[in-house]
């Protein structure tokens, strides 16, 4: 059985195709013509969960059918690619996550919508739970100790703004030396300023953005943007060791 997902299409974008069989022997995930192992844990929480709430499918022309429990056993192959650099810090896992998440959802017959397809991508890579939706995004942090209520909401589609464009000047598609996983946990562990960042500064400037948004003010928009990528780079050097993603 063969599909593919690929999200709106955009200058950037991510394919993915998938078969599933009860033939492989493992899941596994050949990207950029390189076989990847689905054995990681954040692929079992996503695959974990998704399974969790399949459904039954059934395509009478082909003489297919999948019942809730047989996903259990089937194992998938997946290729996935990207046509902009991947672990360059282009949030290549991020729409990586996403995608995996949306197309095995859509081929499992789950019933979700788009937010609590989030809380699952999110498990994969926490930006991927942004990625689902067009448009602006908004990660909820969420109260819940198991992080059920940590997702994604749009706060507008991509017709919005519709003359906002992004230019990215790809520099280097070196992969990085630091992933951002393992360099997020170093800022955690031993940042001051992480802390201040996540108390005094982000929920405060999360309210200006959403306005800026609202309001298409640009000014505003591209001042917040650069006062917090700033910040940003400022909390990667006060990491120990320093958090430097290119030379």
């Amino acid at each position: 059985m063969y599909q593919r997902h690929s999200g709106p299409r955009s200058p950037l974008h991510h394919h993915l195709r998938r078969r599933q069989s009860l033939f492989y022997r493992r899941p596994h995930v050949a990207q950029r013509q390189v076989e990847v192992s689905l054995s990681g844990g954040r692929y079992q929480n996503c695959l974990r969960e998704l399974r969790s709430r399949a459904g039954d499918f059934e395509d009478e022309q082909k003489g297919i059918k999948i019942t809730k429990k047989d996903w259990e056993k089937l194992h998938f192959h997946i290729v996935s690619y990207n046509n902009f650099p991947t672990a360059a810090g282009l949030a290549s896992s991020a729409a990586g996550l996403a995608c995996l998440v949306f197309s095995l959802a859509k081929l499992m017959n789950v019933k979700e919508d788009h937010s609590r397809l989030s809380a699952i991508a999110r498990q994969g890579s926490g930006s991927a739970c942004r990625s689902l939706y067009g448009g602006f995004v908004k990660w909820v942090m969420g109260k819940e100790k198991n992080g059920s209520d940590s997702i994604a909401v749009q706060l507008a589609d991509e017709k919005h703004w519709d003359d906002l464009v992004i230019i990215i000047a790809v520099v280097s598609s070196r992969q990085k030396e630091t992933s951002s996983t393992s360099g997020m946990r170093d800022t955690v562990e031993t940042s001051m300023l992480i802390q201040h960042r996540a108390k005094e500064v982000v929920p405060k400037r999360i309210i200006q953005m959403e306005e800026a948004i609202k309001t298409r003010d640009f000014p505003a928009f591209a001042h917040l943007a650069s006062a917090d990528s700033n910040q940003f780079h400022a909390v990667c050097l006060d990491t120990l060791p320093p958090n430097i993603l290119h030379e």
